[in-house]
């Protein structure tokens, strides 16, 4: 009896337990413990894994709302209804999806579908695509100071991390950049409130909750950190390193093994092949090696047949209706069948070679602009005072130009990479400020347009590689690519 009854106090005292502690599920705390990670930047890379922790089984809550703002802060998005293009067109919430899966390489359905809210809810820069315009500085020796710093990360420490990552960069280039603790610098480095003013005194914010930090280009190039973010150590170093990438130059990059790439989805201790190769671009390859090479002797390099051209500078109707194709050092007659180049000098006085982009505009007058310069020709003369800036004869027109079309209406979209402007003389500002945007308005044109042209048979033409697409002035669309040789020379 007494053993019974034991056992029968045991059992009581089980299901009492179970009763007051239930079986817990493991996976029942483990998702809203993956939001609340996720919303802790803290522990939003693990010091065990260079890549971001992206559950697939849990995607992140991102509301239509939240979507909208990010879109619209990075430059997917108009706060306006009406955007002036070449006419008039309207964005939509479908479009601006599209346009951002489009730029990160994802499936473009225009739907916040499960990879579309993990990448916009991840930790990233605070440069929009959009408003991002690559410059350079134009000396080689820089200097930086440290204003204020993250209170997350100690002082010695995030002193020694911006340190080393600017040597990361500067070693594979001609560019030297040391901090000062005294005067003035060409860079400034600091943590920063929610809304805050650069130096040149404009309002400036980190517009989301999940941006890490910002940056300016050249040649303001601040840095600013958000200063109510927490960062580890590596992804203090990550965020800085990807910075001072912009204040040196470099646009975002939408490959994800980029350092420049938008979203901080992984640790970078060096610099990739391909950001090396971009910053080297821009201020030439660092010298390895003292030793001064054996000059070789200087031989008269042949003129390349135009067949063998892979792409062009520019293209351009002078003010006779003459078509020329100008690549390098030359320039090539589209009337002739099969054109021999020429020198760009004899034709254009001291105009340097691989110019940027080359129109007829005001006065049936040749524009040629070749970095952040303009040179202008009346009948093949240099006019005086030229070259000079172009920002004096088109404000607010940057330089580094991939092509320039000329509308019937004198106005002038400009493109570059991923992105346009439109300048019209008569109106002020020439530029509105919803530009640059970005080339995808245009259903069809490619990113990276080498040259434009609104030829003589009033058709607009635009050029990539050995390939033209026609651009229909009704609805703002491109033709298909067709090869050059079909209708402006034989090869």
């Amino acid at each position: 009896m007494m053993e019974l009854l034991a056992v029968l106090a045991i059992f009581l005292c089980v299901f009492s337990f179970s009763l007051a502690f239930p079986t817990i599920n493991p996976e029942s705390i483990f998702i809203p413990l993956v939001h609340r990670v996720r919303d802790d930047v803290s522990d939003v890379f693990q010091a065990d894994s260079n890549e971001f922790p992206t559950d697939p089984r849990v995607p992140p809550v991102v509301t239509d709302q939240d979507a909208q703002a990010v879109l619209q802060d990075y430059g997917f998005l108009s706060s306006d209804d009406i955007i002036n293009r070449l006419d008039q067109t309207t964005d939509s919430a479908k479009d601006a999806l599209k346009r951002f899966q489009k730029q990160f390489n994802l499936t473009e359905n225009g739907a916040l579908d499960d990879d579309t809210r993990r990448l916009i809810s991840a930790p990233r820069c605070g440069v929009a695509e959009l408003n991002a315009i690559e410059d350079k500085w134009t000396k080689r020796a820089l200097t930086f100071k440290i204003n204020s710093f993250p209170r997350s990360v100690p002082q010695s420490e995030a002193r020694n991390l911006i340190n080393q990552a600017f040597k990361e960069w500067t070693k594979h280039v001609l560019l030297n950049v040391t901090e000062v603790s005294r005067g003035e610098a060409d860079i400034y480095v600091s943590d920063e409130q929610k809304i805050h003013e650069n130096r040149l005194g404009s309002e400036c914010r980190f517009t989301t909750n999940t941006t890490l930090a910002h940056a300016f280009f050249p040649e303001v190039g601040d840095i600013h950190y958000n200063t109510d973010r927490s960062y580890t150590s590596e992804e203090f170093f990550s965020a800085t390193i990807h910075e001072i990438g912009h204040t040196l130059g470099l646009d975002h990059s939408n490959s994800k093994t980029s350092i420049m790439f938008p979203f901080h989805i992984r640790y970078h201790t060096e610099i990739p092949e391909e950001d090396r190769r971009a910053l080297q671009a821009l201020y030439g390859v660092s010298r390895t090696t003292t030793a001064i090479p054996t000059v070789p002797p200087r031989t008269e390099t042949p003129v390349p047949p135009l067949c063998s051209l892979h792409k062009f500078d520019a293209i351009l109707n002078d003010a006779r209706g003459q078509t020329y194709a100008l690549a390098g050092d030359y320039y090539y007659p589209l009337r002739d069948r099969t054109p021999r180049g020429r020198r760009i000098s004899s034709k254009w006085p001291k105009l340097p070679g691989s110019v940027d982009v080359a129109f007829t505009y005001r006065n049936n007058k040749t524009f040629c602009f070749n970095r952040n310069r303009v040179w202008v020709y009346a009948d093949n003369q240099l006019e005086a005072g030229y070259p000079k800036p172009i920002e004096d004869d088109f404000p607010g027109l940057p330089g580094n130009l991939g092509a320039v079309f000329v509308t019937k209406q004198g106005n002038l979209l400009a493109l570059r990479k991923k992105h346009y402007w439109f300048y019209s003389p008569r109106k002020r500002p020439q530029i509105g400020k919803e530009f640059p945007r970005f080339v995808y308005d245009f259903q069809g044109m490619p990113v990276n347009v080498d040259a434009a042209l609104r030829h003589t048979d009033g058709l607009a033409y635009f050029f990539k590689g050995r390939n033209y697409h026609v651009l229909n002035m009704t609805d703002y669309t491109m033709g298909p690519a067709t090869p050059m040789k079909r209708r402006w020379f034989a090869c």
